[in-house]
């Protein structure tokens, strides 16, 4: 059995979004664009509510860095959902707490943030989601072989990647939204 290292007392020393924001020293516009060009729908924001009513409060232990674009677009995301719903967020830099990420390793193996680990009341988990929506991961596999192809540097392909995918993001976010609402009614 793999030893419990969330805990009341530890998710305590979590930063709130508001503190983590706060703290941030680069990449703060790239959360704050994010979280402008979300919207959650009424439907979604009820859904989450009458959870948390339900089984909460529900905790939400986020693990993330500020330098990777899938925090930067998706702890917003949570972060809304979060305080919409009345569910309580921390908020823990991954490469601090490598005893919390090794237990929420992407396929038993990667380290993948961000990481959204959900508990109810009773601090029983009730599951976990990892990096971004599957859809994403699917296309940017797909464009990350298609760049292997060219002759394009490393950082030209990133580049390349970041201009392909951007406006997918809006509907990536809802498929976000639509993963997490999956987990938390199983």
């Amino acid at each position: 059995m793999v030893e419990k290292v969330v805990s009341a007392q530890r998710f305590a020393q979590g930063l709130t979004y508001a503190q983590y924001l706060a703290q941030l020293e680069a990449n703060r516009e790239h959360f704050e664009r994010n979280d402008r060009e979300f919207t959650c729908n009424p439907e979604d924001e009820a859904f989450f509510a009458q959870l948390n009513q339900r089984l909460g409060p529900i905790k939400v232990l986020v693990l993330g860095e500020d330098w990777c674009p899938d925090v930067q677009r998706g702890l917003p995301i949570i972060a809304r959902i979060a305080d919409r719903a009345g569910m309580e967020l921390r908020v823990f830099p991954r490469d601090k707490n490598m005893d919390i990420m090794n237990q929420y390793l992407n396929q038993g193996q990667f380290m993948s943030i961000p990481v959204f680990a959900f508990f109810d009341r009773n601090w029983q988990p009730l599951g976990h989601w990892i990096e971004r929506p599957a859809i994403a991961t699917k296309y940017m596999n797909e464009v990350r072989e298609e760049l292997a192809k060219t002759n394009l540097s490393q950082e030209e392909a990133r580049a390349e990647l970041r201009k392909k995918t951007a406006a997918a993001w809006d509907n990536w976010r809802q498929e976000t939204v639509k993963e997490l609402r999956k987990l938390l009614s199983s």
